[in-house]
């Protein structure tokens, strides 16, 4: 009987013992709380926004310790592939379908499911974010690229605000005669050449086409003959007189200050700088027009697409960050602070550009993912320099695939 007495208290103080353990471990586990991001876009702009939001998840979450890790060199693909600590990347698209396909990223259709993020964003927001039908991601900010007008300015030049597109190649080819440029205001990732392409390019393929066939191999690019008809666009254009390689330059805060006081006609932004602009004279030119024979899409540009490693350690965290960043007083917070965001609830008060630049996002689909952010990083630059040579007056009929055997 003693010693079943003596076996039942040494049993009772084993079991109070690992409870008490338990609930240190537990209390050490919520203490040591944490998150670490890879950051690998480098513009500014961008970086803004990443900024805010991991500032204030930051003040709502003072518990839980966020590890910001920024990209080394430009190889972000290689840098995640060697990292067995990052729990959510924050990269460009080409990065990320990089990562994707070496099955490094999370399916995170469950985290749109239960944060309803497929009712709560715009098409093109999403689609940034998706790959074979599956979303690996989502833009942390879209940017709208807006042709806009100043309408004293143009009073100035005895012109009219060009109603469509075919309107306003004859308004360029006004400005070309008397030498005037139009500056070009874009986050530090883009390019004029590129952007100048995604534009003429939004109407000729669709970018499914270039989602299925992504780093195929030149073969398979080859066969999308279509694209060769942007670049002999561009081409009608210059030889039409519209533009040359000097029609366009690159723009700055200052250029927005000219514009806005009415002192430069036209300038090509991104939606991340209509926060500059605050003259009533400005309109904001619409890419569609039912009575033109010429039709654009805008084209919808997002450098930082936010996804989850699928080794991720924290989840729990990573769930939390997530559901913050792209959850409704975020959003509201970046929306009052003047950015068209890609959460629709958030913009319905904007009027002027804003309101353009909603509509366009409202109106926006897949196909209105930029060009280039649909073919792998190597055909950039050999886009922009075709782009260059064309405006020089150098066309060979074959750009297309130039740039294809110059990429591979």
């Amino acid at each position: 009987m003693l010693k079943n007495k003596t076996i039942t208290f040494l049993l009772m103080i084993i079991l109070l013992f690992n409870l008490s353990a338990c609930g240190k471990n537990t209390e050490t586990l919520k203490k040591n709380r944490q998150i670490n991001v890879y950051v690998g876009v480098k513009d500014k702009e961008s970086l803004n926004i990443i900024k805010f939001l991991t500032d204030e998840y930051k003040k709502k979450n003072p518990k839980v310790k966020v590890n910001i890790n920024n990209a080394i060199g430009e190889k972000v693909d290689e840098n995640v592939s060697e990292s067995s600590d990052i729990d959510i990347v924050i990269a460009s698209r080409n990065d990320m379908l990089k990562l994707v396909r070496k099955g490094l990223l999370a399916d995170m259709g469950n985290t749109y499911e239960q944060n309803k993020l497929t009712d709560k964003y715009y098409t093109s927001v999403k689609s940034y974010g998706r790959f074979n039908d599956r979303y690996y991601g989502i833009a942390v900010m879209p940017y709208t690229i807006e042709i806009l007008c100043n309408k004293s300015a143009f009073d100035k030049l005895g012109l009219k605000i060009p109603n469509n597109i075919d309107e306003f190649n004859a308004s360029l080819k006004t400005m070309n005669s008397t030498s005037m440029r139009v500056p070009v205001v874009l986050n530090e990732g883009m390019d004029i050449n590129n952007t100048l392409f995604s534009i003429i390019s939004s109407n000729t393929i669709t970018m499914k086409k270039l989602e299925n066939i992504y780093d195929s191999g030149p073969s398979a690019y080859k066969k999308l003959t279509e694209v060769q008809k942007s670049f002999d666009l561009l081409n009608d254009l210059v030889k039409n007189g519209s533009i040359n390689k000097d029609t366009f330059e690159i723009g700055n805060e200052s250029s927005l200050k000219k514009f806005d006081k009415g002192d430069i006609p036209v300038i090509i932004a991104s939606s991340y700088y209509v926060n500059n602009l605050k003259s009533k004279n400005i309109k904001c030119f619409e890419y569609y027009s039912p009575n033109s024979k010429s039709q654009l899409k805008v084209p919808i540009m997002a450098d930082a697409i936010m996804s989850v490693l699928i080794s991720s350690k924290n989840t729990e965290e990573t769930n939390e960050f997530i559901k913050f960043a792209f959850g409704k007083d975020a959003q509201k917070k970046l929306s009052d602070k003047g950015f068209v965001t890609g959460f629709k609830s958030s913009d319905i008060s904007k009027d002027g550009i804003k309101k353009c630049v909603i509509t366009h996002l409202e109106n926006s689909t897949e196909d209105n993912i930029a060009f280039i952010y649909n073919v792998p990083e190597s055909f950039k630059n050999n886009i922009s320099s075709k782009v260059d040579s064309i405006l020089s007056g150098k066309y060979t009929k074959n750009e297309w695939n130039e740039v294809v055997d110059e990429s591979s």
